[in-house]
């Protein structure tokens, strides 16, 4: 074993070290929480599990009824699944709808 005020400095290569156990930094916070959906656009992403032709559609009369003038744009007028939803340009996409809200998929 070589000990290490033996070792030359400049021939080291540096290496960061991440903790496991450790809590993860936030790179960014959530858009703060809406005080309601009166007037909103909420937005339904599905990743294309469990029945998500029946149960979106539940969502939105369940929704509807509770807040009558709430505006949802379909699942299906977005990509539909998994690997389709998790991609950068899906939050433009939800933007472009004018969406302050998004239901993100169901049973996955």
């Amino acid at each position: 074993m070589v000990p290490a005020d033996a070792v030359e400095r400049d021939d080291m290569e540096i290496l960061d070290v991440l903790s496991p156990c450790g809590a993860t930094a936030a790179s960014r916070s959530h858009a703060p929480r809406l005080s309601g959906l009166r007037g909103k656009t909420v937005c339904e992403l599905s990743n294309g599990l469990w029945e998500s032709h029946r149960i979106f559609p539940l969502i939105r009369e369940l929704l509807h009824k509770q807040v009558p003038d709430v505006t949802v744009v379909p699942y299906d007028e977005f990509p539909v699944g998994s690997r389709a939803i998790d991609v950068d340009d899906i939050a433009q996409a939800v933007v472009a709808r004018g969406c302050q809200a998004v239901i993100g998929g169901n049973a996955g």
